[in-house]
This record gives structure tokens, C-alpha cells and sequence, in this order.
């Protein structure tokens, strides 16, 4: 399968990134900073550009058969509406005919609230309120868009210490 991978310089995507080329996929990732993906040069195809930039996005996109965010928050020029800047994928793939995206979110956004603990609602409420309320609205547009559509909520599992 053709795969494009945006956030695949940060750790969840650099993750995805191993896990596709071990697949036996074919990979192209979209990269601000190219140079952090070298030590991958033979094995995907990198694109350098911006996920928030309609054109950078439908470049990368073209031939491929699905879109994989797995965008974080960073030092970016978008850092507070990231998510919703990162929108842009939706009208590429409209654009390029790629119907299927997954997409990175957090548990505790949109629906997911309702099954927070207490301590993750006060953060989210707190400390995280404008990057979830900006991941919201990506997802709602996400939900909208007409594409075949996966929202990715990662949890922290509870882990047994042995001794």
C-alpha cells in the first residue's frame, strides 16, 4: 500500500513510519525538516513541506492510496491551530482522489471526554484546553469531510511492574 505519513519527525509518527516500511509498504512522508528523516533516506520517499499548506500536502499526496497524521504540537508557526490548519489534507485528498485518512487525535477530545477520569478532564480543561478544542474542530471537519474517515485516540495503558 502507498502511504503518506505526515508527523513522521515526531516520536508517534517516527513509530508509524517503522511499523509501514516493516509492513512492506511503500512510504512517503511529509517533512518541515527533511534532514531529521536521513538515517531513512533509502527506504521512504520524503517530501519536504508543510502539513498546513494545501499545496504541500496535495503534492506529497499524489499516487498514494492513504493519509496517516500523526501530527503533534511543536515549536511550528501553527502551534495553537495546528489541527486546524493541518485541515488542508482534506481538500488535497479530495483533490487527488485518496479517500482514506487516518488520524492521529488525543482521548479526551470531542466524545471521548465523557470517559476521562476526573484528573484528565482537569487537565484538558486546564493546561491543554486550547490544543483539544483546536483538535475538536479538526475532527468535526474530519467527520464531515466525506472521506473514509479513522479517528486514532491513544490511551495510556495501565502497565504491572514485576519483580
Amino acid at each position: 500500500m502507498k502511504l503518506l505519513i505526515l508527523g513522521a519527525t515526531g516520536p508517534t509518527g517516527r513509530h508509524v513510519v517503522d511499523l509501514a516500511i516493516r509492513g512492506g509498504d511503500t512510504v512517503t512522508v511529509l517533512a518541515r525538516r527533511p534532514e531529521a528523516l536521513n538515517d531513512l533516506a533509502d527506504q521512504v520517499n520524503v517530501v519536504a513541506g508543510d502539513a498546513t499548506s494545501h499545496n504541500d500536502v496535495a503534492k506529497a499526496m499524489t499516487g498514494q492510496d492513504v493519509v496517516i497524521s500523526a501530527l503533534g504540537r511543536s515549536t511550528s508557526v501553527h502551534a495553537d491551530d495546528l489541527f486546524t490548519h493541518a485541515a488542508a489534507v482534506i481538500g488535497a485528498a479530495k483533490e487527488k482522489g485518496v479517500s482514506r485518512l487516518m488520524w492521529l487525535s488525543s482521548f479526551g477530545v470531542g466524545d471521548t471526554y465523557r470517559s476521562a477520569s476526573p484528573a484528565q478532564k482537569a487537565m484538558y480543561r486546564t493546561f491543554l484546553r486550547n490544543i483539544y478544542a483546536n483538535k475538536e474542530l479538526s475532527e468535526k471537519a474530519i467527520r464531515s469531510s466525506g472521506l473514509a474517515w479513522t479517528l486514532v485516540f491513544p490511551t495510556a495503558s495501565p502497565t504491572s511492574a514485576t519483580t
